[in-house]
């Protein structure tokens, strides 16, 4: 994507002072905005350039291109309003634009999954785990992103160099590079909010590694700089999961939290429910948790929309709403949640009015291709019982398995159930060893049950 010096996206003095030499620069970002919804320049057919000279500074702008989302519109005519003081600053404008990033690499140990499986008893794995205008649109703006949020960087750390008069060269460089890495990190929680807490910590490790940096010198530079709402999130979470040395502590997390939450950091609001939800850091109140899910979802995150439609499904706080429950599940699931999909699709799978088994089908096999392993597990478990799908048991083995080595302990069970029908005891008991060694109670019931039957067996030969 390139950005041509049309006067189109120049209404901006580049010799201005630095906040409205931002405004412009917000200015021209809505209309790139704008550009890639449509899908041309603005104005291009325009034949008297010479009076849009005149007429762009006095408020003319291009047209809402129709069936666009209404927070994506909402977005670009903020950046390019007539009052350069009433437009978001870029901080704000890349937080706007991570609800349009269908981002499914992975949902987190901060949301939680339904049940997996007909034959076992409902579990909860606590604490598991935006629509764009077009798939080239949402392709554009995943390419955009980044450069916005260094955009967004270099706005911080200006602000930063004039405050401080000028540091020395050497210190600007260092405040730059952790100010990069401050931003990058929430990104990058942000961006695997399919993972769990244990998983998404590894990651954080993982880019500590690459960059050459430890978790201490990151979160020294937190306790010195709590002066945006990423810095003070950022804290917040490393005292909410323990990283590194840092120990856990929740009341000091909660109050971080709630601090960015009231500068309008999702994260740091999606945080905060959690607190209440759980009782971690203040006394739990699942109406204010409520509360939190609700404002995130009705501004269109899925990790929103998906709490929103747990909370439903399980009758937690609100009256139990099936239907409810799916139209949240499926705002999010369009969003890219996995988790929701997966949720969905036992809606489908197991609901009343509701049932759909090649939807399920459809929904399940999307959350395993994002690579959630109850996606996996459940898609076996479609191979194996025909659900949607002509009965494969090949396919369901293999579905089991991938899960199973990944030391998933509800496939590790569903596995060790078929080599049981299959009459292969060793593979079955290893299998539901495994998976009671994760702490898994009907496994832990089934293993006793073979050895006991295999006791059996042994004596009635040597009878």
């Amino acid at each position: 994507m390139i950005l041509e010096n049309n006067l189109e996206y120049i209404f901006q003095d580049d010799n201005a002072p630095v906040h409205r030499a931002r405004a412009g620069s917000v200015y021209s970002t809505g209309v790139l905005l704008w550009e890639m919804s449509s899908g041309r320049p603005p104005f291009h057919e325009e034949k008297n350039k010479i009076g849009l000279i005149s007429e762009i500074p006095h408020g003319r702008r291009e047209t809402i291109v129709p069936d666009t989302p209404n927070g994506y519109s909402n977005l670009y005519t903020k950046c390019w309003n007539y009052e350069q003081s009433e437009r978001p600053s870029m901080k704000e404008v890349v937080d706007e634009l991570r609800i349009f990033i269908s981002n499914s690499n992975s949902t987190t140990n901060y949301q939680q999954n339904d049940s997996i499986l007909d034959q076992i008893n409902p579990i909860s794995n606590e604490d598991p785990t935006p629509s764009s205008t077009g798939s080239s649109l949402h392709k554009e703006l995943s390419q955009m992103v980044q450069h916005l949020i260094n955009m967004n960087t270099n706005e911080l750390l200006v602000d930063n160099i004039i405050s401080t008069n000028r540091q020395p060269n050497e210190n600007v460089s260092l405040e730059r590079n952790l100010s990069i890495m401050i931003i990058e990190i929430v990104d990058l929680i942000f961006k695997k909010a399919n993972k769990t807490i244990e998983e998404a910590k590894q990651d954080i490790f993982d880019y500590f590694n690459v960059h050459d940096v430890n978790s201490n010198e990151i979160y020294n530079w937190l306790l010195d700089n709590q002066n945006n709402p990423d810095s003070l999130f950022l804290l917040g979470y490393f005292n909410y999961v323990g990283i590194g040395t840092i120990k856990k502590n929740y009341r000091r997390a909660f109050n971080l939290f709630t601090k960015a939450s009231k500068q309008d950091h999702i994260l740091a609001e999606h945080f905060v429910g959690e607190c209440y939800r759980v009782g971690i850091g203040i006394t739990k109140d699942e109406q204010l948790a409520f509360k939190y899910y609700e404002n995130i979802a009705n501004k269109g995150y899925a990790m929103g929309q998906f709490k929103l439609g747990w909370l439903y499904k399980n009758g937690i706080n609100v009256k139990k709403d099936l239907k409810i429950a799916a139209y949240w599940y499926e705002k999010a699931a369009n969003n890219g949640h996995l988790g929701a999909m997966n949720n969905l699709g036992l809606i489908y799978k197991n609901g009343d009015e509701s049932v759909n088994h090649q939807k399920a089908f459809e929904l399940f096999k999307k959350s395993a291709e994002g690579g959630l392993l109850d996606g996996t597990i459940m898609l076996g478990r479609c191979y194996n019982a025909g659900i949607g799908v002509n009965i494969d048991k090949k396919k369901a083995v293999e579905l089991y398995k991938k899960a199973a080595n990944l030391e998933h302990e509800v496939a590790q069970y569903n596995l060790a159930l078929l080599y049981e029908k299959e009459k292969d005891l060793n593979k079955a008991i290893y299998w539901y060893e495994e998976s009671a060694k994760r702490g898994y109670q009907n496994a832990q019931n089934k293993l006793r049950e073979l050895r006991e039957k295999k006791i059996r067996n042994n004596l009635c030969i040597i009878s």
